[in-house]
């Protein structure tokens, strides 16, 4: 479970190494992101000389919780960190894909 004030890992090779989550997307009061849920984030800790930069603000997609998600199988996942995909937006519109453990591949796009 994730919320705000929360740092996360940064999952991708984007530059950014360390995560703040500053805002769940959703509903206005909703407290808490799982798997697969998208976050403003601030990046508190960049790798030099990359495109992203420290303080600047960002979305994120949750792929890593260190709370237990339970599948209807019974089957429990549980993560050692918690962990975030950068979303980067690009000037021509694209899908973006992430394999989320939640229900198999879920797409989410943005413009």
């Amino acid at each position: 479970m994730i919320q705000s004030q929360t740092h996360l890992n940064v999952a991708d090779n984007s530059g950014a190494r360390e995560l703040m989550c500053i805002r769940i997307i959703g509903t206005s009061n909703r407290r808490y992101a799982h798997i697969g849920d998208i976050i403003i984030a601030v990046i508190k800790e960049a790798v030099p000389n990359s495109p992203l930069e420290r303080s600047e603000v960002i979305r994120a997609v949750i792929v890593r919780t260190s709370k237990e998600l339970k599948r209807d199988n019974g089957m429990i996942i549980r993560y050692d960190d918690n962990a975030a995909v950068v979303m980067i937006k690009k000037e021509i519109q694209r899908e973006l894909e992430f394999l989320v453990h939640r229900s198999g591949i879920e797409t989410v796009k943005f413009h």
